[in-house]
């Protein structure tokens, strides 16, 4: 507590002090792959070792057994917590800030909590599918499935507690003994709570009112926990008029919420078990936080209301009047102590929570068939003892025993409130004020749980990644700024090839009984693929009328930053592939191909979706791409004959909009249209020089550079810069000196060769 001087009872008062706000905002973390849950991956060790100890436990629970694992199975998941927890904090230092790991750990204990339950789940779907082949069989063993698959129903939220309970004292002594000081170390005075709130035993019942919990961390409140509300708004209500300094929070509010206005998840079903202590639970978007107040913390119980904490300093005080005044004081605090007691729970009532502090440690799951917890400590209160005796079963295994145990309990429960009422009373209220302090952790658990999405199947893996919204908790540590060791795509390139009259070709080779399929693999797709990989090329997508390539830059590979260039090689490479086949096809007999290129390029990475495993590409360049591939038909006449394989005309407003609603008509047979922002790239990327070179009656702009290839082996390119001309009255007008520009890359052709010629020959003049 405080330590400042203390000399009234006015001093103790004014003393007591509410546990600070806390408070996490999750918008710190990109959402995942469905926009609103955290995307987490947990190292494979973890899930497997978690997985195979959990089903140890409810394998042993069911049995009536201590929930436990294979102690190899518990010593590796104790060494994959601790290596998660410490890498994940080392990060602090790298790639995440505090607030990122302290919301991530949150779903270390998601994981566990789900997989109990589901484990459990899985049990009892198990047991009644057999019910039901029994029934359609006509079974002898029937009778006993049923009777199984109502008890496991009926014991559900035991089995959850005591195998969810294990395995969080399991790590929590892991958290105790290895993580704590290195929180200390990296996370600072941020959500110092953290552990109190992550292993808080409320998060391993069903329901914060379940008798064995209460039972095993708190006290069996009054009516086994069903009037815990009401007897909780007694001790606010009267503790706000005897001790008007302190405010008292209502545990409950009352607000009445529309379904909009609530929480949108509540995957682990604990806001809704809350609901009735609590009321519900509003949508706190973002920011996730919890506030409290003096009775919110055992410490102002202890304080407040005991004796013994203010023994020292009633010595200190000067004077003995002055001291008679402060004991005086602390009586009458004490009395106010032992009154809010009375106010929360009756004679009887105290009677079966000192019983259950009693029982506690004595009980053994193998009495569960024979006598519930809630009554063993009505019996051991004496509560009904000759009704609750005459409902145990003498002739199962453990009955007389425990009989024997119940009148020992009974004993016990008597010395105490004989010989320690005022004790007892000041536990009860600590513990009521801890089960305050551990409800508010419990919402804020949920509500931190419902906005984290525990990936683990490959599949959605695989998504999240390449949407780059993966957050990954591993036991190993990258020294290298904790990056991921997969690269990450940063910029890409967009090659869209329009290849037309491959169904012409296809219905010619099928007349003449030829196969269609070797053709264009042995003689264009195949020799495409080949083509590929010097250019560090990637297949987008594939169809018999369109190709879509990709060129990638990734983050860890700056020095092959060179996706346009590369993309204007394998562009000529598929023109060079295009103009063999057709030569054969001429020979043959056969119609020959024509191909439109678009080269688009993004300065960022593109998304991708799946199908099953195969990835689906989402990026603008896709359609800008397209676009610039496509060729009009009311071009083909004007430019058919032209010097050049690529044009761009400007549809004049009068002329309303031109194909697909596009402002601009293209024409591009066996050419390569590269974009605007491409061009940009390019010249980032290698040196260009220009040149004015004359073709027939026109000059042309020309750019000149070399570029390597992945292998290295350098490369010329030839660019164009041409105008764009005007579509009026169903006419290209060709485009003036203030026009804007387009960039047409050549091909290999003779066009391109007398670039090349000229600038060779101005290099050696110059040299």
């Amino acid at each position: 507590m405080p330590g400042a001087k203390i000399s009234s009872g006015q001093d103790i008062v004014g003393n007591v002090k509410a546990p600070r706000t806390i408070e996490v905002n999750c918008s710190v973390l990109r959402k995942g792959i469905d926009n609103y849950h955290i995307d987490v991956q947990i190292d494979p060790d973890f899930i497997l070792h978690a997985r195979q100890v959990i089903e140890d436990m409810v394998k042993r629970a069911v049995a009536g057994k201590r929930p436990s694992g294979q102690q190899a199975d518990m010593e590796a998941l104790s060494d994959s917590y601790e290596k998660i927890v410490k890498s994940s904090l080392h990060r602090t230092k790298t790639d995440l800030d505090p607030e990122q790991v302290i919301i991530l750990h949150f779903a270390l204990v998601k994981f566990v909590l789900a997989e109990v339950k589901r484990q459990l789940d899985t049990l009892v779907k198990q047991t009644e599918e057999t019910l039901a082949q029994q029934q359609y069989a006509g079974s002898r063993s029937l009778l006993v499935t049923q009777q199984r698959f109502q008890w496991l129903r009926q014991n559900y939220s035991r089995f959850q507690y005591r195998v969810a309970r294990a395995v969080l004292r399991h790590l929590q002594r892991e958290e105790n003994n290895q993580t704590r000081q290195l929180r200390g170390q990296f996370l600072g005075d941020r959500l110092v709570e953290l552990p109190y709130i992550l292993f808080n035993p409320m998060l391993a019942a069903s329901s914060p009112l379940d008798a064995e919990l209460l039972v095993d961390s708190y006290a069996l409140w009054p009516g086994g926990g069903k009037d815990f509300g009401g007897a909780n708004l007694a001790v606010e209500t009267f503790l706000a008029s005897k001790l008007p300094g302190p405010h008292v929070l209502p545990i409950k509010s009352e607000e009445r919420l529309q379904s909009a206005q609530s929480e949108i998840y509540d995957e682990l079903g604990g806001l809704f078990a809350v609901q009735g202590v609590m009321g519900p639970s509003a949508d706190q978007k973002d920011v996730v936080r919890e506030e409290f107040c003096y009775f919110d913390h055992p410490g102002n119980v202890r304080f407040l209301f005991d004796p013994a904490t203010h023994e020292q300093t009633a010595a200190s005080i000067d004077g003995m009047r002055a001291q008679w005044s402060f004991k005086s004081d602390v009586k009458k605090l004490a009395k106010l102590g032992q009154e809010a007691r009375r106010q929360f729970a009756n004679e009887a009532a105290m009677r079966e929570m000192v019983a259950g502090y009693v029982i506690r440690d004595d009980w053994h799951p193998s009495w569960d068939d024979t006598l519930d917890i809630a009554s063993a400590c009505a019996c051991a209160a004496g509560n009904d003892s000759k009704k609750i005796l005459a409902r145990i079963d003498q002739s199962k295994d453990g009955a007389i025993g425990l009989i024997k145990k119940l009148e020992e309990w009974e004993a016990e429960v008597n010395r105490r409130m004989k010989d320690e009422p005022d004790a007892m009373g000041l536990r009860v209220l600590a513990d009521l004020s801890r089960f305050r302090l551990h409800l508010h952790y419990y919402r804020f658990a949920h509500r931190i749980f419902n906005r984290l999405g525990v990936i683990t199947d490959a599949e959605e893996i695989q998504l999240a990644k390449a949407g780059g919204h993966l957050y990954q908790l591993m036991k190993t540590h990258d020294e290298e700024a904790g990056k991921s060791n997969e690269p990450k795509i940063v910029h890409h390139a967009i090659i869209k090839a329009d290849v037309r009259g491959s169904t012409v070709v296809t219905r010619e080779l099928t007349r003449q009984d030829l196969n269609a399929a070797s053709y264009f693999s042995t003689r264009f797709f195949g020799p495409i693929t080949d083509a590929l990989g010097a250019y560090g090329a990637v297949k987008v997508f594939i169809e018999g009328d369109a190709i879509i390539l990709g060129i990638y830059e990734y983050d860890n590979a700056p020095d092959h930053w060179y996706s346009v260039t590369r993309a204007c090689g394998v562009a000529r490479e598929i023109l060079d592939i295009v103009a063999s086949k057709n030569t054969h096809s001429r020979q043959a007999g056969l119609p020959s191909l024509e191909i439109g290129i678009g080269i688009s390029y993004a300065e960022d990475r593109p998304f991708f979706l799946f199908d099953e495993e195969k990835p689906i590409m989402i990026s603008s360049c896709i359609g800008e791409a397209d676009r610039l591939s496509s060729c009009s038909w009311k071009l083909r006449e004007s430019f058919e004959s032209d010097t050049f394989n690529v044009e761009v005309l400007e549809i004049a407003d009068a002329e309303g909009r031109g194909e697909k609603g596009q402002s601009h008509l293209r024409y591009n047979v066996n050419g390569i249209l590269l974009s605007e922002p491409g061009f940009k790239k390019l010249m980032t990327e290698i040196t260009l020089k220009k040149y004015r070179i004359r073709f027939g009656d026109n000059v042309e702009s020309m750019y000149v550079g070399r570029f390597p290839d992945v292998r290295g082996k350098e490369r010329d390119l030839v660019i164009r810069e041409g105008r764009v001309g005007t579509w009026r009255n169903e006419t290209a007008e060709p485009g003036g000196e203030n026009a804007a520009l387009f960039y047409e890359v050549l091909p290999n052709s003779k066009q391109a060769s007398q670039v090349l010629e000229v600038a060779r020959a101005q290099a050696a003049r110059a040299g």
